[in-house]
């Protein structure tokens, strides 16, 4: 699949991506939490919710995914855009049955947001598992848009008042608060990789 090298880049960087299909003629389009192994995407969430139902429903998904890399500042405000890459992906999903792929996927996911958690805490129950509904989507094919570097700016507006130049976003994760019970001095863990701060 051509780009799909930076296409899995943008997925994994992104901490949430959007699904949209069409449900009773309807378009909808719903947040999800993902994790990508290879060219598989994994949602997992309650069997009676909108993600899983859309992810598993065997119909044709638009997967979408943004991250925001800076904002390109121009003197001239119609000048300044956004500096981002974005992937639109297409695949047809599935609900997964087999157990083993089940926790292969809720550990991916689980990995994501808080990386070594499935080792460091209490393992999830075969019940627990079993109760926590998991789809697959194969991405068949995607399209990448990205803006990067300064504002194209009007020559005339470059002796003009005003700043111009890049300023850089992140993701940056707050002071960790602490929940009842923990042992003084146990770290908090890290939180989907490339978040700064604490």
């Amino acid at each position: 699949m051509p780009d799909w090298d930076a296409a899995a880049a943008v997925l994994d960087a992104a901490p949430v991506c959007h699904l949209a299909f069409v449900e009773a003629g309807e378009p909808r389009l719903l947040p999800a939490l993902h994790a990508r192994l290879g060219t598989t995407l994994y949602f997992h969430g309650s069997p009676a919710g909108g993600v899983i139902g859309a992810a598993a429903s065997g119909a044709p998904l638009l997967i979408g995914a943004v991250v925001l890399d800076g904002v390109a500042v121009a003197r001239c405000a119609c000048d300044s855009a956004l500096n981002y890459r974005s992937v639109l992906c297409w695949g047809t999903g599935r609900p997964v049955e087999d157990p083993a792929e089940a926790e292969t996927a809720l550990r991916a996911i689980t990995d994501r947001v808080t990386p070594g958690a499935w080792e460091t805490g209490r393992r999830p129950r075969p019940e627990e598992i079993a109760a926590t509904a998991v789809a697959a989507v194969e991405v068949t094919a995607c399209a990448l848009r990205a803006r990067s570097g300064p504002a194209e700016e009007d020559e005339a507006d470059r002796d003009g008042p005003g700043w111009s130049g890049v300023v850089p976003l992140r993701l940056q994760a707050g002071p960790a608060q602490t929940g009842p019970e923990v042992p003084p001095g146990a770290p908090p863990p890290e939180v989907l990789p490339g978040a700064t701060g604490r």
